[in-house]
């Protein structure tokens, strides 16, 4: 697998042992054949063993995607059960956020896992929506047994009374669909736990697929052109462009697509938010956060309006920065 995705990545890269790319590395494998079948109807329509093979050679590669996605998301689901030591930080953080400011927050989160969404429930249940469709019932079947699970939102439409959004912009642990990706459901952690979803789907063994942006930053751009994470981008967009303040934890600035759509509303505001970037060490640099966000030199100083606190995010309530940012 590591062979074939360093095949596949652009001259100098390296797979790392990074199982974004090496998984991601498949999916851009299978559109590759799909391509190659599309290629092979025009040039030789009566060929059927060509594209027969070309078929099975897709089928493959998409399983061989389809197990590494649920192994690393298995691995993910495992160890993202939250300590009581992390939970008392993360809630420390929610209350200064949501207790500092009015109005509507909106939660953008990168990471796959339930962490986030766990603890918002647990303090904030009642003014809480995310892109699960609650009032809606959809269903999945298994081991011929129906459930009734919500099915993912279609358009941007979260409850107005509920003033905290949660988005995944590169989908969740929670969120499946069938082959066709016809439905997007989300299913709670203690289905896919009872009913091993994540081996079901190692073994073929089920039409669901998790439903997540797992994939090398040459081809992520494509997937997030895709619903649901097309919504949540879109969401996300007019999230920040209507506010002056953007807090943005843990996070490398190394994502394209993230980087775009924040750079596209930073640059286009005469008056710049302020910004708080909170890390642990040294990582990002100024510069590199100047970069992402499209900071110019013609807009003079950014340490006023891009603040930095780099001793973690659970210490993050107490610090003169938060202090600075929320006044």
């Amino acid at each position: 697998m590591k062979e074939i995705a360093r095949r596949a990545l652009p001259e100098g890269a390296t797979t790392d042992d990074d199982f974004e790319i090496i998984v991601g590395a498949f999916g851009s494998e299978t559109r590759t054949l799909g391509y190659l079948g599309e290629l092979a109807t025009l040039t030789s329509p009566a060929d059927e063993d060509l594209k027969a093979a070309l078929d099975r050679v897709t089928t493959f590669a998409e399983q061989v995607r389809d197990a590494g996605i649920s192994r690393v998301l298995e691995i993910i689901f495992e160890r993202s059960k939250m300590r009581h030591s992390d939970a008392s930080g993360l809630f420390r953080l929610l209350r200064a956020i949501v207790g500092k400011f009015d109005g509507r927050v909106t939660f953008a989160n990168l990471n796959y896992d339930t962490l986030l969404l766990a603890a918002l429930i647990h303090l904030y249940r009642d003014s809480l929506a995310d892109m699960a469709q609650g009032n809606r019932s959809g269903s999945v079947t298994t081991d011929g047994v129906r459930y009734n699970v919500p099915p993912l939102r279609r358009r941007g439409d979260l409850p107005d009374e509920r003033r905290l959004r949660l988005l995944h912009l590169h989908g969740s642990l929670t969120y499946w669909t069938n082959r066709e990706r016809t439905g997007f459901v989300k299913l709670d952690r203690s289905f896919l736990q009872t009913h091993s979803q994540w081996v079901a789907v190692r073994e073929g063994q089920t039409n669901v697929r998790p439903v997540v942006v797992l994939a090398n930053q040459r081809d992520k751009q494509a997937h997030v052109e895709d619903f649901p994470f097309s919504l949540a981008y879109e969401m996300f967009a007019a999230s920040i462009a209507e506010t002056n303040r953007w807090l943005i934890v843990g996070y490398s600035f190394r994502d394209a697509c993230v980087n775009d759509v924040m750079r596209e509303q930073f640059r286009s505001r005469s008056d710049k938010p302020t910004v708080l970037v909170s890390t642990f060490g040294d990582s990002p640099s100024r510069r590199e956060v100047e970069v992402a966000l499209g900071w110019g030199a013609e807009d003079g100083d950014s340490s006023q309006r891009i603040l930095f606190h780099r001793g973690g995010a659970f210490d993050l309530a107490s610090s003169d920065e938060w202090s600075t940012f929320s006044a």
